[in-house]
């Protein structure tokens, strides 16, 4: 170990196969940080076309006609798996040399392949220098108030008990909310609801299902609110305090940056993306998240809409880009436009189907789908729908070409390169081939908002690191960056965090950031909107 720490230590630039997670075992045996020249793992993922978290032994194998002992067959499986440290020396040494020149042998062809495929921008601005950023934000982790979520286990487990009281009583007999069987027999044999799908062990008693049967019974909503408070508290209020590093006192999510076809990044243990970000428990949970150090505070900074604001940017749709223009809240502009009514008469209901609608559009959805997520009649939501797309005709004619190139090509490209193979676009399969093309639809709105958030988390951390500034970013999840900032720098972090984040990318609509700051990650208060 000693001759890796000393090679290391001379600062040459480093190149491997998973760059964050061998950045990270690099850390754990001491020196600094490392400049990255290549990554076998972030090069396969560009060029996979869809496919995600690729082996080395699997490149070695497609590229190079070279089969590599894998880590599994090493260490052997189960209980006959031995521990690292249990082998031998040169045995070791042969894996680890073996893998080295699989490496350097594949970088060369790798990186001809990405230069043939237009994507080495995107992996040497975005993806490699990105690694580090991650590395450096497992590493620091986040600060978890256990006490407040161990009160608000018993407090959680309470309403549960209360709710599960209420199903008995009005069910007229116990069973078992969670055995789906059981679920089945109440609803649908004792108290003769509508039979949805069937599934191979019955009745289905999946989240749409029960959605659907909502205003049928008044067991439903109390079955539903039940199952939502289960998945929360067993995810994130029972699974976090058990997540605590004892050594860091803080939670280290791992983030998955070769797990999505979009080029979104992941994360799990535990899984952030999953938090509701809108409904009262959901605040709830992220309030356990705090600033921990003396003097410091947590800052958020949120693209604002920036899925939208590409749609409108790659379409060039005019009513869309006067609206974002105008500085207008787009949700109210689409339904003053369609509703044919002064902007100031929009109400919150008709400003809620225009934002389904909105959002609905980038994601494929046709009238059956705002019908069911709106509840209302199939004939109202094609009126709307409609309506909607008279007033965005650009747009539907950019997603139209989207979808026909899709079905020519089996793929689609984004703005910044990054490509999605996607196979079931010429399926015979009505099903797949629809869900294929919801998929071919969302991709360019969805991989360059990823990219951009991306771009500016590797800037972002180049300025914090070169101007010395103190504060550490700690999470990303969706479309938000969260830091913990000590409190005097909380004024230059209101400025540098939103400024480098609208200058990521240029759009037409021009980008707008939100910046709060307060001791959690939901008792917030506004310190700046941005919007270049």
């Amino acid at each position: 170990m000693d001759v890796v720490a000393s090679a290391l230590s001379e600062g040459r630039p480093v190149s491997g196969h998973d760059a964050k997670e061998t950045e990270l075992a690099l850390r754990a045996l001491g020196g600094g940080k490392r400049e990255w020249a290549f990554s076998t793992f972030l090069a396969a993922y560009l060029l996979g076309a869809g496919s995600r978290d690729p082996r080395l032994e699997d490149l070695a194998r497609e590229f190079l006609d070279v089969t590599l002992m894998s880590t599994e067959q090493l260490l052997g499986t189960g209980r006959a798996a031995r521990k690292p440290a249990a082998v031998e020396v040169d045995e070791a040494a042969e894996f680890s040399a073996r893998r080295a020149e699989a490496i350097l042998n594949l970088r060369p062809r790798l990186e001809a392949e990405m230069r043939n495929l237009g994507v080495d921008y995107l992996f040497h601005e975005i993806e490699l220098p990105l690694a580090g950023v991650l590395a450096d934000m497992e590493s620091e982790g986040v600060a978890i108030d256990v006490p407040y979520l161990k009160e608000m286990q018993e407090e959680l487990g309470a309403q549960m008990a209360a709710l599960e009281a209420e199903v008995e009583q009005v069910a007229g007999q116990k069973f078992n909310l969670g055995a789906p069987q059981q679920l089945a027999k109440v609803l649908f044999e004792d108290l003769r609801l509508p039979v949805g799908r069937r599934t191979k062990t019955g009745y289905s008693t999946d989240a749409d299902t029960l959605e659907a049967l909502r205003e049928k019974h008044p067991i439903v909503g109390l079955i539903l609110e039940h199952r939502q408070l289960s998945k929360l508290k067993s995810t994130y209020v029972d699974a976090l305090p058990q997540l605590v590093d004892p050594l860091t006192g803080r939670v280290h999510t791992s983030f998955g940056q070769a797990s999505t076809a979009t080029g979104r990044l992941s994360s799990s243990n535990p899984n952030l993306m999953n938090i509701p970000i809108r409904t009262e428990l959901g605040q709830r949970i992220r309030r356990a998240f705090k600033a921990s150090r003396p003097g410091h505070v947590m800052v958020s900074a949120d693209y604002s809409q920036i899925e939208l604001r590409i749609a409108a940017h790659l379409s060039g749709d005019p009513k869309l880009l006067g609206a974002f223009a105008a500085g207008q809240d787009i949700h109210t502009a689409t339904a003053a436009a369609v509703f044919k009514i002064p902007i100031e008469s929009v109400d919150p209901n008709q400003r809620r189907l225009a934002k389904v609608a909105n959002f609905g559009s980038i994601y494929g959805q046709g009238e059956y789908g705002l019908s069911q997520q709106l509840g209302i009649p199939g004939d109202v939501a094609r009126e709307f729908l409609g309506q909607y797309w008279s007033t965005y005709a650009r747009l539907r004619e950019y997603l139209d070409e989207i979808r026909k190139k899709a079905r020519e090509e089996g793929f689609v490209v984004s703005a910044t390169g990054r490509r999605r193979s996607i196979p079931d676009l010429r399926s015979p399969n009505f099903q797949l081939r629809s869900a294929a093309e919801r998929m071919a639809i969302n991709f360019p709105m969805q991989s360059l908002a990823a990219d951009i958030i991306k771009i500016a988390m590797v800037q972002l951390q180049r300025e914090i690191e070169a101007d010395h500034i103190e504060g550490r970013m700690l999470l990303q999840v969706h479309d938000e960056l969260l830091f913990e900032v000590p409190e005097g720098e909380v004024d230059r972090f209101a400025e540098t965090v939103p400024r480098i984040m609208t200058g990521a990318y240029e759009l037409e609509t021009g980008i707008e950031v939100e910046a709060k700051v307060g001791p959690n990650w939901a008792d917030m208060r506004k310190l700046a909107v941005v919007r270049v």
